[in-house]
Order: structure tokens, then sequence, then C-alpha cells
């Protein structure tokens, strides 16, 4: 599945299927009683904007669905 991440250089929003979550993730509750991921996402490939190697914190990675939410 793709998720989408935006490049820390180029500021531009970018979709990939080549990312990991590192260990020590871990889900929690939130405030509102639902599950939250906190974690570390990495590119398993260079970015394809800028050539470099990345990593997200969970809450700032989206997932089609999160993003399709977000942009309306």
């Amino acid at each position: 599945m793709n998720l989408f991440f935006t490049c820390p250089l180029k500021k531009e929003t970018f979709s990939s299927e080549n990312y990991s979550l590192q260990q020590g993730h871990r889900i929690v509750e939130d405030e509102d009683g639902g599950k939250v991921l906190q974690g570390t996402v990495s590119l398993t490939s260079p970015c394809p904007l800028c050539g470099e190697k990345h990593y997200f914190e969970a809450k700032d990675v989206l997932c089609p669905l999160t993003r399709r939410k977000d942009e309306r």
C-alpha cells in the first residue's frame, strides 16, 4: 500500500510503497479513546524528489484514506 510523505528538503508530498516501520513502535490510546501509532517510518529507497533517505514520525505519514479526509 502506498503511503504519503512530505520531503523535508523540497516541502512537496509524494507517495511510496517503499517504507518500513522501525523497531520500538507502539500503539497508544489518545484522549478520545482511539488508537494511535507512535514510532518512526523510514523510506527503504531514496526519496523520489531529492534522492536522500528520510525518517518520519508515524503521525506525519498519511495513508490514502487519511489524506482524502484531510483534503476536504
